[in-house]
């Protein structure tokens, strides 16, 4: 028999949260209170005390996407009937599941999803990240928030639909992450990183390089960059994802000192309508 998910209280919501903190789903207790606050259906938990974190794919998607589930597998089929009835009462057509290992997405198939996106995990040591200076001309400095128009630019060119983050997002993790832009001579952004480091362990989010400045050594030295900090900051491990058709990233990684974990991750998608299937 479904158990159906209901609004976490404040109360569950905070009990979620070492679960939440362990997938880095949000920096601080701070932050994930805030989320669920402002729109209390994104968190959502079972008499079992199983719960799913739910939240838009993009602004300009028509996704929602599990952004976490913890549950045993052959409950899953509830959290995505679950979401499933929230995504068509927002008037969004797609369901997204959690990005997890390949094994691990049969209970969502099962559902109806199928694997829309296959992911390549990626990990290194700040130490062990070959040294690179940027190109002649070239800075690499804190980013501002009068970066964002330029920047959301360069992610556009940079990323494919699913991809790509909107104003909206970009904006949103600025403000809560470590954001360093490259700048040229002339004051032109062409390039940036987001990371962040929690408990010894920091992530390289996100890299991106306009299509001008590409093959001339910037993304290398945006990620030296991101490994000297995570030095600096005690991090013991630098770890990323990247697309398994990428194959210029993961040539990039490989070249920095970065290996490809064995396993390989993925996501599923499937109609909101049950009826039409995936």
């Amino acid at each position: 028999m479904r158990a159906r998910p209901h609004e976490a209280t404040r109360h569950e919501a905070e009990q979620l949260w070492p679960a939440v903190r362990a997938e880095r789903l949000f920096e601080t207790s701070e932050q994930f209170a805030a989320y669920r606050d402002a729109e209390p259906w994104r968190v959502r938990v079972t008499e079992r005390g199983e719960a799913a974190v739910l939240g838009m794919w993009r602004s300009d998607e028509d996704v929602l996407a599990m952004r976490g589930v913890w549950c045993s597998a052959r409950h899953v089929a509830d959290f995505v009937a679950d979401a499933r009835h929230i995504a068509r009462e927002r008037g969004l057509a797609r369901v997204l599941s959690p990005l997890l290992p390949l094994m691990l997405l049969d209970p969502y198939l099962r559902e109806g999803l199928r694997i829309c996106q296959r992911v390549v995990a990626i990990q290194g040591h700040p130490r062990g990240v070959l040294h690179a200076d940027p190109p002649l001309g070239v800075t690499l400095q804190p980013g501002r928030e009068g970066d964002l128009a330029a920047l959301v630019a360069i992610d556009r060119e940079s990323f494919d639909a699913f991809w790509v983050y909107g104003e909206a997002e970009l904006a949103e993790y600025f403000a809560a992450e470590r954001l360093t832009v490259a700048q040229t001579g002339e004051g032109q952004l062409i390039g940036y990183t987001l990371a962040t480091a929690s408990g010894g362990a920091a992530t390289l989010g996100r890299l991106a390089v306009a299509r001008s400045a590409r093959r001339h050594g910037v993304a290398r030295a945006l990620v030296a960059d991101v490994a000297r900090w995570a030095d600096a900051v005690g991090a013991e491990t630098i770890s990323l994802c990247t697309q398994e058709e990428n194959d210029a990233a993961r040539r990039l990684y490989e070249a920095a000192g970065f290996a490809e974990l064995q396993d390989r991750y993925g996501l599923a998608i499937g109609n909101a309508d049950e009826r039409s299937g995936a």
